[in-house]
């Protein structure tokens, strides 16, 4: 069976032009099979997958350990996409190179609808019942056993807010602290539909904290896990409280009602558009393709559950977003997956949400837009609505309500890479150099995404603090691979510190699959206006969602005189339908 799901592995998608990452997996997997899987060391891969002549030395060479990083995130990319039901998972634990096989259940049984399920994945009934059983501490402190008893409590109180949720009382639940239960029969004696659980893990100065929903048989639907500072305990456990159920919920108007419950396959579906959720908020070009693989599959085996449609929509929005698709295909199948949400259910707040998006991002209506995204809020709260809505109105200069969605986006769910990123880009549309400085600052030993450490970066040249910019170019230049458009932004911040080496190889080479507009930066930050501007023109009439900050973009500001500048404003200007107020005049922020 492990030999199969190796071939399965070499057919895939995920692994296409992967070849030597798919022998670096034959080889410890092959090392494994045959009794050797305890010995396998760096040197030894080293020298037999990658061939070093002289013989490979780890304290010179990382190519494994970069490799093996690579091979993890791929294999997760296919279990979470195209390989989420094949029957043996392969995985390659953190921190060593001996691979580990889990059987999955069959997936014919997997696919085979639930008896209860024939009429879709509801049921009548008064919303979904779970139980939060007291939360483990796996350290003997007194206070991480207290941070995790508060942490139950913190999330007994939030889910039990949710619209469509009954939350088992706290005082029946820690009956079973400390104590030795089975998943299903809790269920079976609470009469839940799911159970959430959890640990809390100290290492040094940080806690981890990992949750997993299981069904009322014990299966996992779903997990999570977050890190923080241990000494943000107290506003940890609201976070994450928080951010849970922000997730957690069904988005389903008449669950919403009290009107429906879940069957079993709702749970299961759950669990795969949360799965689905994780990646898109990765927001890398292959955790989102991961993602929409997982939404298409939601749609097709719970036709009755919008979000797998919405879910279809928002990635392509988002691969638009990053120019990974081109404009009409994002917007044919954006639109498309719309009306499929909202014909299932015409109260989904996700799908309402979608809808605004595509009117925002690829028909360029932003009174459409702002009219959506309020109808969005109105339904429940959401977060992406309240995120995209506010980088709407930083593009039409309404800079000071954008603050406050951005906040009332990030109390709706705290830990988010999305938000990160949106309230980067819109600040540093903004010009909010300082806060953007401030939050590099206060994030110092942190990751951050790739676009955030980028426009971070920018806003420090812009603010006259190319130093800091050096520090960070390292690092950037690390995390920007995966992105066609980053990697160019990576040479582009070494041109604008004086050394334009790198960028004038890359102008003039091959560009790959990044957009123009990134093209047209990059010619900037050389001073080859003529190409930046035949670049943003390009950019026009592709439709390129960054074409919407040509207006603001500090550095586009030396162009902004010249006539083929004024003429694309004109162009970008026609671009939106009559009746839209409020966007940017570029005068009016631009310095002179």
């Amino acid at each position: 069976m492990i030999r199969a799901q190796l071939a399965r592995l070499r057919r895939s998608r995920t692994f296409a032009d992967s070849e030597r990452l798919l022998e670096f997996l034959g080889f410890v997997v092959t090392e494994t099979l045959k009794g050797g899987g305890g010995t396998l060391k760096e040197v030894q891969i080293g020298n037999n997958v990658y061939g070093r002549e002289p013989p490979y030395d780890p304290r010179i060479d990382s190519t494994v350990r970069v490799e093996a990083r690579r091979l993890r995130a791929k294999l997760k990319e296919y279990y979470a996409g195209e390989g989420q039901m094949d029957p043996v998972r392969i995985s390659l634990p953190t921190g060593g190179y001996v691979p580990e096989f889990t059987l999955q259940p069959d997936p014919a049984e997997a696919r085979e609808p639930h008896p209860s399920d024939a009429e879709g994945i509801f049921r009548e009934g008064m919303g979904a019942a779970i139980a939060i059983m007291p939360f483990r501490s796996l350290s003997a402190e007194a206070e991480d056993e207290s941070f995790a008893d508060g942490l139950t409590d913190e999330l007994i109180f939030r889910l039990q807010l949710a619209q469509g949720l009954r939350v088992v009382s706290r005082s029946i639940t820690f009956q079973f602290k400390d104590q030795a239960y089975s998943l299903a029969g809790a269920a079976r004696e609470l009469g839940v539909d799911a159970i959430v659980q959890g640990t809390v893990r100290r290492e040094d100065d940080m806690l981890r904290v990992t949750i997993e929903v299981a069904d009322p048989q014990g299966f996992v639907i779903w997990t999570d896990r977050f890190d923080a500072p241990a000494r943000e305990r107290l506003r940890l456990q609201e976070r994450i409280a928080i951010t849970a159920l922000s997730r957690v919920r069904f988005d389903s108007s008449a669950m919403r009602s009290s009107k429906i419950g879940p069957r079993p396959s709702a749970l299961k579906a759950l669990g795969a558009v949360y799965r689905g959720r994780q990646l898109l908020d990765e927001q890398t070009p292959g955790s989102i393709r991961a993602a929409l693989q997982v939404f298409e599959f939601v749609a097709a085996n719970a036709p009755d559950y919008a979000r797998g449609h919405s879910g279809i929509a928002d990635c392509h929005c988002d691969l638009y977003r990053l120019g990974l698709v081109d404009h009409d295909t994002a917007l044919r199948e954006a639109s498309t997956a719309v009306r499929a949400a909202l014909a299932v259910d015409p109260g989904s707040v996700e799908a309402h949400t979608a809808r605004a998006t595509i009117a925002a991002w690829l028909e360029w209506n932003r009174a459409a837009a702002d009219e959506g995204f309020r109808k969005a809020v109105e339904l429940g709260e959401n977060a992406r609505a309240s995120r995209l809505h506010g980088v709407l109105l930083t593009i039409m200069a309404r800079h000071e309500e954008a603050e406050r969605l951005f906040r009332e986006a990030r109390a709706i769910e705290p830990f988010s890479i999305q938000q990160d990123i949106a309230e980067t880009i819109s600040r540093y549309q903004a010009r909010d150099f300082g806060s953007l400085r401030a939050a590099s600052a206060g994030a110092a030993g942190r990751s951050a995404p790739a676009e955030v450490l980028v426009y971070r970066a920018l806003a420090h040249v812009f603010d006259g603090d190319a130093e800091a910019v050096r520090s960070q170019l390292a690092e950037i230049e690390h995390v920007t691979d995966k992105f066609p458009d980053l990697m160019l932004a990576a040479a582009e911040l070494q041109a604008l510190l004086g050394a334009p080496e790198r960028g004038m190889r890359v102008l003039d080479g091959a560009l790959g699959a990044s957009t123009h507009f990134a093209r047209a930066m990059l010619a900037a930050a050389l001073g080859r206006d003529q190409l930046c501007l035949d670049m943003l023109e390009k950019a026009m009439d592709r439709r390129e969602l960054l074409t919407v900050w040509i207006r603001t973009d500090a550095r586009l500001d030396r162009l902004r005189h010249m006539p083929r500048f004024s003429a694309l404003m004109e162009r970008l200007n026609a671009f939106v339908p009559a009746g839209t107020t409020g966007l940017a005049d570029p005068l009016a922020i631009v310095q002179p």
